[in-house]
């Protein structure tokens, strides 16, 4: 028999036999009454521990399957970024030319700044860096987009594109800007960059230089003088956002002249905002400073010397915008 059974069969035997008895019903049916709450808990907490149990089972298959897919896409990230850095210039055939060198160093894994240098023909080459809004994947998918636009093959640099580097024709800056900005919306991409595309002859040392919202080149002559070539426009992708229909695309252009010794600089905002722990900025007038300190050494030389002076600025701390330099010595 239960014990509940047993319960209600004392109970009916001593109701109503003897006064006395209430007061010990009256318990004994309290004590019934605990004892059934306690019951009804203690089921409760069983299920309640049973269902935490496999909550918690869950949860950690959750967590390990969240940890193998962050894997990957850090793995693919990486992955992304070499594909990136493959991009950049490499086994250039001009050493009897330029002197080139450059430093990269993305804020994230991926960065969307991106910079190039292209034979045009056998007298000019092209020099060009963008920096797209934003960090991380989308910014990078967007640069790749336009260093695929602007291979030379395309025909956006070059008029006819399937003629020798002897006889071939080259777009003025200005003209590869405007293809840009009608091509690179901000409609269509949902983003917008800057940049810089100059023309050099190596032969007479002129240039040709169109800016586009983008930090100016400058040209670091033997003295120690800083050039900047300011002339240009808009960002490219801004066409959708001006505040005109009718304003037309406009990108103006400059020329100068480089001598052996002069050394062509290109950078992103990413040098002069580098921040410090104290968040203090490198700033344009320490950058310009060291530049004119560094005059006399060659390009390469120069280029390794200024990105270690930035990052000894702060402390090599991670930075929170891409860093891209480039520099280029006619010889």
């Amino acid at each position: 028999m239960r014990t509940e059974d047993y319960f209600d069969k004392y109970l009916k035997l001593m109701s109503g036999k003897d006064p006395r008895f209430s007061s010990l019903i009256n318990q004994l049916v309290e004590y019934r009454a605990l004892n059934k709450d306690q019951e009804i808990n203690n089921r409760l907490l069983q299920d309640l521990v049973f269902k935490y149990a496999e909550l918690e089972k869950r949860l950690k298959k959750l967590n390990q399957e969240l940890i193998r897919k962050q894997d990957r896409i850090e793995q693919d990230l990486i992955a992304a970024g070499e594909i990136q850095k493959s991009l950049l210039p490499k086994n250039i055939n001009c050493k009897d030319i330029l002197d080139v060198a450059w430093k990269f160093r993305p804020c994230e894994k991926i960065g969307g700044d991106l910079f190039n240098i292209i034979q045009l023909n056998d007298e000019h080459w092209a020099f060009y860096i963008i920096d797209v809004a934003g960090h991380g994947v989308s910014a990078a998918m967007v640069a790749v987009t336009v260093f695929q636009y602007l291979r030379p093959q395309g025909g956006n640099l070059v008029m006819r594109p399937s003629e020798s580097l002897k006889t071939q024709k080259i777009q003025r800056p200005a003209r590869v800007l405007e293809f840009l900005d009608r091509e690179y919306t901000f409609e269509r991409f949902d983003n917008f960059f800057t940049m810089n595309y100059v023309v050099l002859n190596t032969k007479t040392g002129r240039l040709a230089a169109s800016s586009a919202g983008h930090p100016p080149p400058i040209i670091l002559r033997k003295d120690g003088t800083l050039e900047l070539l300011k002339k240009g426009g808009r960002p490219i992708g801004t066409i959708d956002i001006r505040l005109s229909d009718d304003e037309p695309i406009v990108f103006e252009e400059e020329h100068a002249q480089i001598y052996p010794d002069d050394k062509l600089l290109f950078y992103t905002d990413g040098v002069y905002e580098y921040q410090n722990e104290q968040g203090d900025f490198y700033g344009n007038e320490r950058f310009y400073k060291k530049l004119k300190e560094l005059k006399d050494l060659p390009v390469s030389n120069l280029i390794d010397t200024l990105f270690k002076t930035l990052l000894d600025f702060g402390n090599n701390i991670e930075p929170q915008d891409d860093i891209s330099l480039l520099g280029v010595e006619l010889k």
